[in-house]
């Protein structure tokens, strides 16, 4: 039994489609609305709005250095520092967990779920994810979002999601100034609204080369703006879903999957109470049927937030996920 199978005994019920050979960003499809047509169809005229997944893919981030500043703490075989990096001419906050040794690293982004500004705190809900990784060998990544300890505020014209996903996207584009780091290796982990991020990188930036998802929010954004949204202000542009359908269209994962995307790991409680069942089966059905490779893991009574064995067990899935894909 391989490593990869062991660790995802842990699955109640799993469905999966077979891997398919990932083309270089170069070979992906042409951008929806330039020399095709895509789901949602566009004019080649047409003047995307920033937060179109048609701009995210056009951006062409410069890059820039990720500065490591003050410590945090000590872990088995790494060091823990605080980070920041530019951003769409903003500064970005976030922590570094750095395995001991020269390198060269795989590097994981941890992308936290939704925490109001003001319970935050720096590291909440990506150390338990990405700190493991980092005593085994991984440089993992974790940013605040914009206007959270420290980061700048996101641009006005983009909706919180976006927001972060630009700063994401920017994040990556720095790892290449960590002497330590391997830049052709590189991994995404989220949970919840970070596992929505993860699912907007996964369509707009081919950099990344696989995904461990915990209890993403929907893949289809009205369902998000209904449910949490229209309610704390984070749709910003976007409006009401049923005033600016087109809008929500073109900021759905979902409407943009393709074949040869990187592979994406789904794990979620069966007492999830945040994120609907519904919800991710709609996803993983559509990642199915784009040919995406896609694994689903049930684990047994868990809820949204996953603690103790649940935990432990889901990061070494998780791990053995992203190793298998970075290989």
């Amino acid at each position: 039994m391989t490593r990869l199978a062991a660790a995802l005994l842990l699955a109640a019920t799993a469905c999966s489609t077979p891997a398919t050979a990932r083309p270089s960003p170069a070979a992906w499809p042409p951008l929806p609305g330039t020399a095709t047509t895509a789901s949602p169809r566009a004019s080649a005229e047409a003047q995307f709005p920033a937060y179109y997944i048609e701009s995210l893919r056009a951006r062409r981030a410069p890059g820039g250095p990720i500065e490591i500043g003050a410590p945090m703490f000590r872990g088995q075989g790494f060091g823990k520092f605080q980070i920041s990096w530019p951003s769409a001419g903003r500064r970005m906050t976030g922590t570094i967990s750095l395995p001991d040794g020269p390198g060269p690293f795989p590097v994981v982004v941890v992308v936290h779920g939704y925490i109001p500004a003001t319970r935050y705190w720096v590291g909440q809900d990506s150390g338990i994810f990405g700190d493991p990784m980092a005593s085994h060998g991984f440089i993992s990544l974790a940013p605040n979002y914009p206007g959270y300890s420290g980061s700048d505020p996101g641009p006005p014209d983009l909706p919180n999601i976006v927001a972060v996903t630009v700063s994401v996207m920017d994040l990556v584009s720095a790892v290449p100034s960590l002497k330590q780091a391997d830049p052709n290796r590189v991994a995404l982990i989220g949970h919840s609204n970070g596992g929505g991020v993860g699912l907007l990188m996964l369509v707009t930036d081919p950099r990344i080369r696989a995904y461990a998802l915990f209890a993403p929010v929907s893949s289809d954004m009205t369902d998000n703006a209904r449910k949490w949204w229209l309610n704390n202000g984070s749709a910003g542009p976007l409006g009401n879903p049923d005033q600016n359908p087109l809008g929500y269209a073109h900021i759905s994962p979902r409407n943009y999957l393709k074949p040869g995307m990187a592979p994406v790991l789904i794990l979620q409680g069966t007492a999830d109470e945040e994120i609907p069942r519904s919800w991710t089966e709609a996803t993983v059905a559509a990642l199915q049927a784009a040919g995406i490779r896609t694994l689903v893991t049930w684990i047994p009574d868990a809820h949204h937030d996953l603690v103790g064995p649940d935990l432990a067990r889901a990061d070494a899935a998780a791990e053995a996920w992203i190793r298998e894909a970075l290989a």
